[in-house]
């Protein structure tokens, strides 16, 4: 699902849609604190959709795996490397976050939160 702007509404929408990807599995839906997250929308999609959610604690870039991948997406698409266009960026982005299908274990590797005093196997 791709959007222009990330708001309440947008992040319903996404939280319906899980759901009926997966209607009989449970999930799990790990957030952090943006605005986006929070809201009678949200919890009322997750309300309805039976989402369990669990908040990232407040300043903890370090518990996001999200924060790992966007940097290691980084360190290969843009670092020491101009893109001519933003769609070339894209395309790229795209196929990057593709690729990573095949490579689980490595995903995991890198981008299992580093906290102290936790043991994450």
């Amino acid at each position: 699902m791709q959007v222009k702007r990330f708001n309440q509404k947008n992040t319903a929408k996404f939280i319906y849609k899980i759901r009926d990807q997966l209607p009989g599995y449970r999930i799990d839906l790990v957030c952090d604190n943006a605005p986006w997250h929070n809201g009678k929308h949200v919890r009322k999609a997750l309300s309805k959709t039976r989402i369990h959610e669990h908040r990232l604690p407040p300043y903890s870039p370090q518990m996001n795996a999200s924060e790992y991948f966007i940097r290691w997406a980084k360190e290969i698409l843009s670092y020491n490397f101009c893109w001519k266009d933003v769609d070339s960026l894209k395309y790229s982005f795209r196929g990057f976050v593709a690729s990573q299908s095949r490579k689980a274990k490595e995903v995991i590797q890198r981008c299992k939160p580093k906290m102290f005093g936790f043991n994450i196997v």
